[in-house]
This record gives C-alpha cells, structure tokens and sequence, in this order.
C-alpha cells in the first residue's frame, strides 16, 4: 500500500532477508511474539550491546561487518558454555541516515551469513530511531547438555588458548591508524569467528575442562576471571600465541609483541583449563600457562619471572 508507514517497509525489508524454517517454530516471526518448542538439554541465552564509538566506527565498519560482528561476540558466548545456538534477536537504535533499506538490508546480510553457517535463525527484536549513534542490543538462545563455566579452576592447572591472541587489536590498530596491508589482522576485528568449531569435541571432553570462557576483554583480565580465591596465575611468555601479522606490526610500530598479545581483547578466541594430565585430549590448543596457589599474575619465561601489577586491558565504564 503507498500510505504504509516506513518503519512497515523496513521490517519487511528484514523479514525477507533473516525469516528461515525450523522444526521447533511453532509461530514464526511477524507475530506480537515468536513461539517456539524447547530444545533438548539446558536452555542457554547470552546478550551483548554495541554502541558506535564506544565498540566500533563506522569509518571502516560497514554495514556488513556489523551485522556479523554483533552476532558474532554473542556466539562466542555460546561456544564458552559449551553450547549451540538457535535463535537471534536483534534490536537496533539507528539514526536517520542509516534507516534505509540498503543499510539494513547489508546489516542483515553480514547477520545471517554467519547465522546460517551456525544453523541459527534471526527470531524478532525491535527497530527504533536514535538521535546520534547506532546502538546494537543481540541476544541469542542456545542448548547444551553439559553447560561449562568459569569457576572450577584447580592449582596446577593448565591454561590454554584455541588460537592467537592480540590479531584482533592488530586489527584495530592498522584500521585505526589507516596502516596498509594486515588484512587477515582486519578482518580478525571486523568479522570474528565464534569457535562454534570446537563445540563439539568441547562437549565430548566436558568431564575433562574445569573452566572455560571466550576472551573479549584481553588475555590478563579475562584470565582474572578463572583464578580461584587466593590462587595465581604464571602465563608463560615464550608460548603465546602470536600471529605474525601481530609480529610484524609490534616491530612497524616500536610496540611490545607480548603487550599487544596481553591487552589486546576482541579475538574471540577460547580459553580453558584442564589438569595437565589431560593435555593430550586437546593438543590443537596453545599452552599459555598455568594456575598456582599462591596469589599474583606473573610473566614467566626461561629466566625469570614479573609480576603484572598494572592492568590495562579494556575498560567498561
């Protein structure tokens, strides 16, 4: 009809991009609520916002990236529980320039790119106008049998990552700095990829991991969130996991590999701790260190050890 409001047009727009057919609909997107039969297991259900520039510039994030990136971080919750996802909502606050059919529509392309990918399908969320900045709010409803959280973390044990850290905030800095090349180290920041790979062997070996979580906020602090009461925690600086675009730009930039592998955030990668007896089971993984029960966070290498005492990893507030 030509009198139908914008806003109308608009979430037909997504309609048509994001709606899919799953068995457990049992009324699908479009009504005053989306309905849905329970899944087997443990239902799990993850949130995260982003606001623009406070998470992201729209001077080299596009629409695309966005749409990706804003599931993406909550997939990465998900795989951290040991879990799968099924449904996405999605809220946006947009200004006027971005409330276009095109801007959406790319939004929403990058978001089921990788929903589809993960079998999950965007559900209903909320479509608003903002004065100044884009705002994101996506939460995701998943299952597990064996849900894994952070807290179990027993002295002696190893700590392990699933992948290079600091490539993400390599990312961030040739972005930000308009530094040519350090493509992969881009793409790392602007479109991660959830470890929904490993999910599975994850959940085959749940008896085997006392902690896991995905690392958003930098090596150090979220490593800080494993520690027991009164424990400690050496990470050992000759094993890191560097990337050689991190590498390389430590040396382009006169900056400290091991500081932008520490503090960087953002790669969504997966940290775990097992017993070391256990290592064998996830050999793919990268040792970085390893749990004590005497307090500190130390940076050990084949010489000596320091203790980290100033924290500068991402800060909320």
């Amino acid at each position: 009809m030509q009198n139908t409001p914008k806003e109308w047009n608009l979430i037909d727009v997504i309609k048509y991009r994001v709606q899919r057919q799953n068995k457990n609909t049992v009324v699908p997107l479009g009504d005053d609520a989306f309905v849905f039969k329970n899944f087997p297991g443990y239902s799990v259900i993850c949130q995260d916002m982003m606001v623009e520039d406070v998470h992201f510039k729209t001077d080299y994030c596009s629409a695309y990236s966005l749409g990706h990136k804003s599931l993406a971080v909550n997939l990465s919750d998900i795989a951290a529980m040991g879990a799968r996802p099924h449904f996405i909502q999605c809220s946006l606050s947009l200004p006027a320039k971005y409330t276009t059919e095109s801007w959406l529509d790319d939004f929403y392309k990058g978001m089921v790119a990788l929903a589809d990918e993960h079998g999950c399908e965007v559900i209903g969320g909320d479509l608003t106008a903002s004065t100044d900045k884009i705002s994101i709010d996506v939460s995701v409803y998943g299952s597990c049998e064996h849900p894994l959280t952070r807290k179990g973390v027993k002295s002696g044990d190893l700590l392990l990552s699933s992948g290079p850290l600091g490539l993400s905030y390599t990312g961030f800095l040739a972005l930000n700095k308009n530094i040519n090349g350090y493509e992969e180290a881009k793409k790392k920041h602007t479109q991660p990829l959830p470890r929904l790979d490993l999910v599975q062997t994850i959940s085959q070996n749940h008896q085997k991991i006392h902690a896991l979580m995905d690392c958003s906020d930098g090596l150090v602090n979220d490593s800080l969130q494993l520690i027991p009461e009164n424990g400690g925690l050496h990470i050992f600086e000759e094993s890191l996991p560097v990337h050689q675009e991190t590498a390389q730009l430590a040396i382009d930039l006169g900056r400290s590999v091991t500081e932008l592998v520490l503090w960087g955030g953002e790669d969504y990668e997966l940290l775990m701790a097992i017993h070391p007896d256990d290592y064998s089971l996830f050999q793919d993984w990268k040792l970085i260190g390893q749990f004590t029960n005497s307090p500190g966070v130390f940076l050990t290498d084949s010489h000596a050890q320091k203790e980290i005492k100033e924290f500068k990893g991402w800060k909320h507030f």
